[in-house]
């Protein structure tokens, strides 16, 4: 059983059990799989919390970034590998509010969007996630991924990340074909910028819909 540790980072709404199909395939070809939570906690903190797992972990790890979990893993040293899942790489001076600025307007995702009356948390609407992140998983799967959704922090729309060690580390992108969540163009200036380019034909959430395909992928990063 390889000795290298995997670090999971999951996206902006979701939580560690969305990504349970995954996590038990990993599991299987690598000794060490953990998913830290990073809920409501803005990007820098969220960095922070990441980096002291990969800092105590007893080998180098493999850190997978899932959609915005990608601006964490990007910014982590001492990683052996980094895994973009359909992810943000963003360099220091970049925001994500920024970025989809700059890029054609994203309307399914933009109408799906809900702001507390605060507007400091933002989250998806049930009845629009399915079409947004799931629309390729089984119903069921799909329905269950809906109830775990949860609200983030709009900071992290508006922050950046504190280090680009994505730049001296070796990557691997993991592109979604169907992805329905963000600008296409947007998406392949973020794969251009790693080291290795893997496209899947599926939607934003493949660790659901085609676990065994991304656990292959990751596994192979083991080696």
């Amino acid at each position: 059983m390889p000795d290298t540790p995997i670090v999971l980072v999951h996206g902006s709404y979701h939580q560690p059990a969305h990504y349970a199909p995954l996590v038990s395939r990993l599991t299987e070809i690598a000794g060490n799989v953990s998913v830290p939570d990073i809920g409501l906690l803005p990007l820098p903190e969220s960095i922070k919390l990441v980096q002291d797992i990969v800092d105590r972990a007893a080998a180098p790890p493999v850190v997978v970034g899932h959609s915005f979990g990608g601006a964490v893993a990007g910014a982590l040293h001492g990683v052996r590998r980094m895994v973009f899942l359909s992810g943000w790489v963003l360099d220091v001076d970049e925001t994500a509010v920024g970025r989809l600025a700059e890029a054609p307007a994203n309307s399914e995702f933009a109408q799906a969007l809900r702001f507390s009356g605060d507007g400091a948390q933002a989250w998806i609407d049930p009845a629009a996630a399915t079409s947004l992140f799931y629309a390729d998983c089984p119903p069921d799967v799909a329905a269950r991924a809906v109830e775990l959704l949860r609200p983030d922090t709009v900071l992290n729309f508006q922050l950046s990340p504190t280090a680009a060690e994505w730049k001296h580390t070796p990557s691997l992108y993991i592109a979604t074909r169907q992805d329905r969540t963000w600008p296409p163009a947007l998406a392949t200036e973020f794969s251009r910028r790693c080291t290795e380019i893997v496209t899947v034909d599926t939607g934003h959430s493949p660790y659901l819909s085609a676990p065994d395909r991304i656990a292959t992928i990751i596994g192979d990063c083991l080696e």
